[in-house]
């Protein structure tokens, strides 16, 4: 499996956090991360069909410099209902505070 896929299929698995293997699916997340040679790779999950996906890799696109094309993402998911377009939210409020990090460090 890619560093793409385990990353993709993490997300989707903690997706709102209330698994009781959270922590497990957090630190796959951020072991696929690290282990991608370029951040551009994750471009691609920004149209992913899963919200969590989306909202994870743009979080964390967005504390890495790709702010136009993360925002973009954001933006459409914080438009919707549920806790993925609640968390898309509090993260926009928090980079225009400037305040925002990457969840993986």
């Amino acid at each position: 499996m890619s560093h793409i896929e385990q990353f993709c299929e993490s997300a989707i698995a903690k997706g709102d956090g209330t698994s009781s293997k959270d922590h497990e699916y957090f630190e796959s997340m951020k072991k696929s991360i690290r282990n991608l040679a370029y951040y551009s790779e994750l471009l691609p999950l920004l149209n992913h069909k899963n919200e969590w996906v989306v909202c994870w890799v743009a979080s964390h696109l967005l504390a890495n410099g790709y702010h136009t094309e993360a925002l973009k993402s954001l933006n459409k998911l914080a438009t919707g209902n549920g806790m993925a377009s609640f968390s898309a939210v509090i993260t926009i409020q928090e980079y225009k505070r400037g305040c925002f990090k990457s969840p993986f460090g």
